[in-house]
């Protein structure tokens, strides 16, 4: 069980008001030009199957909006998945046999290892250092065996918020391509990088995609969670290996989504700058607040969340992370996510997106306050 279903569960047992800072959902609305592109793609009553590895419409937009910021992408290169979490899955799939190795951070997205350890083969967890990637690629090369296969992160990090730099993605590119194994990148939060540098990215360094695999996300960008839309980019010869993959395990994604994100040309550059805007704006006010409990609050570099340390609380400290955030949630009506389900005990993570507009500063000042008072 993890431990975020305990905080659930106290949270519908509690009457009254709750409020989940635990749902990385946006907290702005989808571009308009997506949303009516879905209306008239519905309205085509078009609903096969769509092909396998993905509408060729939508690969060429997606190869093309890479080709602008510089990238040598073909439309074969690209893989529609459903959803950016089947697509990693089938990419590991496809990478990793019984007894390979997958490298990932601590904490981390607790999908990485799972996924891992379900298909049989080793995670092995190198740990940031104090909420950074710093020394993170000389402390991966440390660990890298005759069956390590891949390596995996996000940046910026889910849960906390660390952003490879220039120097590191450099390192880590270099790592993987001299040793031979494929380095992921997580790219879910990449647009909400608050010193947003697109030359921070592995990627960038890469641009035939030999070693660095990229996996994105519609949901976070474009507010369309409910879509289930993300894509693979690799080399063609892998990207043909994940589509087969993938089609092994699921169906093709939505086709009138897919149809729809072929609108994504049309979308102004003014809409992610202001999403990221946003969400920066939050984080601002949300570590301000929280720096008056005298808690020590570290503002990640970018992501949706806070990686809060509460283990200095006394009462954290008597009933762990877990026990603390489950009083919090039947006491306060607020849920945090403990850090036990990323590989960071002594943390909670805090979805700066989850609350809604109208519930924002009520929802700060319920949290602020039970932590005070927790």
């Amino acid at each position: 069980m993890r431990a975020i279903d305990e905080v659930i569960a106290a949270l519908a047992a509690r009457p009254g008001r709750s409020d989940s800072w635990f749902v990385g959902e946006p907290c702005f609305e989808p571009p308009v030009e997506l949303t009516d592109a879905f209306v008239r793609a519905a309205a085509h009553r078009s609903f096969h199957y769509p092909p396998h590895d993905g509408l060729p419409a939508l690969r060429e937009v997606l190869a093309a909006r890479f080709a602008k910021e510089g990238h040598e992408i073909t439309p074969g290169q690209v893989i529609i998945t459903s959803g950016a979490k089947c697509g990693l899955l089938a990419l590991l799939a496809t990478l990793l046999e019984p007894g390979d190795e997958l490298i990932h951070p601590r904490p981390s997205y607790p999908a990485y290892p799972a996924m891992a350890a379900r298909l049989g083969a080793l995670p092995v967890a190198v740990a940031e250092r104090d909420g950074s990637f710093s020394g993170w690629p000389e402390a991966v090369a440390r660990h890298i065996g005759p069956r390590t296969r891949a390596v995996v992160l996000a940046s910026p990090s889910n849960p906390t918020g660390a952003t490879v730099d220039a120097a590191q993605a450099r390192a880590l590119v270099e790592l993987c391509r001299n040793r031979g194994i494929r380095l992921i990148c997580d790219e879910a939060y990449v647009d909400f990088r608050f010193a947003a540098d697109r030359l921070d990215l592995p990627a960038d360094l890469d641009p035939h995609l030999t070693t660095v695999v990229r996996v994105h996300s519609a949901s976070k960008s474009w507010a369309v969670c409910g879509w289930r839309l993300g894509w693979i980019i690799s080399d063609a010869s892998l990207a043909t290996r994940v589509a087969s993959t993938h089609n092994a395990f699921v169906n093709p994604a939505s086709g009138p989504a897919q149809a729809a994100m072929c609108a994504l040309p049309e979308v102004p550059a003014s809409y992610l700058e202001n999403a990221r805007s946003m969400v920066a704006g939050r984080m601002a006010e949300l570590c301000s607040a929280l720096e008056r409990t005298g808690l020590p609050v570290r503002k990640p570099e970018g992501g949706f969340y806070l990686w809060l340390r509460v283990n200095d609380l006394e009462s954290a400290a008597a009933a762990g992370t877990v026990g603390w955030s489950v009083d919090v949630a039947r006491r306060a009506g607020v849920g945090l996510w403990p850090g036990e389900d990323f590989g960071g005990s002594g943390h909670v993570r805090i979805a700066v997106t989850a609350p809604s507009e109208s519930d924002w500063e009520p929802a700060v000042e319920a949290l602020v306050d039970s932590v005070i008072h927790g």
